[in-house]
């Protein structure tokens, strides 16, 4: 059993299909890259696996459990999954300070804890940033702090929609580094959703060529580095 299965998952928004008849397994501790263009159904995907979606069809398990089934009328809501999740525009609230943030989470779970906050500031390198805003952050640093809400869940899923895109080409590369660091540290089952190949390299143990909300390859990273299926695969790989 993976930790990750999606089963024959369907999504519509009126008409218009975005997911069709997508399976997927992810297993503990792994890293999924799924890849592919704008507008081929991948951040729809992670809104399914977190709950921010109900799927019109399908199944959905997370290490063991139930979280989506079409068959038994099974839905479980977002703050029932332990799944944390970093937005494309981050999400962040401009009224709360990088402490705030990480408090306010803390307070969902009912964890009170001075010393848990400062573990995770120091942990993400923003305990000298700690009392700033949102407004007052660069962009990499406001990626942290999405990360650092995102950890304080302790979530058994990480969902990461195209992260990157906010970076300028350092940034990436230490955002990359980041990840490593806290997927050693946390051993968090992870799914980073891009349409940049670039990114997935070096970090990513699987990955997922999406398009029209269908995937197209599926297999460890090497091997779909190495044997592109067809054309379209080795146009979103690149040279």
């Amino acid at each position: 059993m993976s930790f990750i299965e999606i089963h024959k998952v369907d999504k519509s928004f009126g008409k218009k299909r975005v997911i069709s008849n997508l399976s997927l397994w992810v297993e503990k501790n792994e890293l999924l890259g799924i890849l592919g263009p704008s507008g081929c159904g991948k951040t729809t995907l992670l809104r399914l696996i977190a709950g921010f979606e109900v799927p019109d069809r399908g199944e959905i398990r997370i290490d063991g459990d139930c979280v989506y089934s079409s068959s038994n009328g099974i839905f479980v809501p977002p703050e029932k999954r332990n799944i944390g999740m970093v937005f494309q525009d981050l999400a962040l609230w401009p009224h709360m300070t990088v402490r705030e943030h990480i408090d306010f989470v803390l307070g969902s779970r009912n964890i009170k804890s001075k010393e848990k906050i400062e573990e995770i500031l120091e942990l993400v390198d923003l305990k000298s940033l700690s009392e700033s805003y949102p407004e007052q952050l660069s962009g990499g640093e406001k990626q942290r702090v999405a990360i650092a809400r995102a950890l304080a869940q302790e979530p058994r899923v990480l969902l990461l929609d195209e992260p990157l895109s906010n970076l300028d080409q350092i940034l990436r590369k230490d955002f990359k580094g980041e990840i490593t660091k806290l997927r050693k540290k946390f051993g968090i089952t992870t799914i980073y959703v891009t349409h940049n190949y670039l990114e997935l390299i070096d970090i990513a143990d699987k990955i997922a060529i999406m398009r029209k909300g269908r995937i197209i390859q599926f297999g460890r990273s090497k091997e779909v580095y190495q044997s592109p299926k067809n054309n379209f695969v080795r146009n979103i790989l690149g040279k």
